[in-house]
């Protein structure tokens, strides 16, 4: 199973796309989560079309997941579940959708399998990437019984 992030817009802060290398590259180089980076168009319109198209493009079955303050709240081993329960399915693709300075629209939202949250706090969208790739290096060390989680 590939997974992806869809990042809309770019990160220029140099300590945030270092936090978000740190932990990809903890990853098997196979089992590495691959940084898809999808343009913040002019207008809201804009950049939805463009996150609608990238989720078009993602080869089937794909299970994504819209990350948006009012998702599901879960706790990191919650998290862990829900990704082994998807990877026993045929799922090709699975993808994190991480929205810009607006979000993520109702639209693209109702397209996604499951929107989860990393708590009521809103976060930059650029820091968000770096979170996901460490609660993502998190999950995969609980799946896989290494002791980097700790309770």
């Amino acid at each position: 199973m590939k997974t992806l992030i869809l990042a809309t817009g770019t990160t220029r802060d140099a300590h945030l796309r270092a936090l978000e290398a740190e932990y990809l590259g903890r990853f098997p180089a196979k089992l590495r989560p691959e940084v898809r980076e999808l343009a913040e168009g002019k207008t809201a319109a804009q950049t939805t079309a463009t996150q609608l198209a990238a989720l078009q493009g993602l080869a089937p079955p794909a299970f994504v997941v819209a990350l948006d303050e009012r998702g599901e709240l879960l706790s990191s081993p919650q998290w862990a579940e829900k990704l082994a329960q998807v990877g026993q399915q045929s799922t090709k693709t699975l993808a994190f959708m991480i929205g810009g300075a607006d979000g993520l629209s109702l639209p693209l939202k109702a397209q996604c399998q499951a929107v989860w949250a990393f708590g009521k706090l809103t976060f930059p969208h650029q820091l968000v990437r770096g979170l996901l790739a460490e609660q993502l290096y998190r999950c995969h060390t609980l799946n896989t019984g290494h002791p980097y989680h700790r309770v």
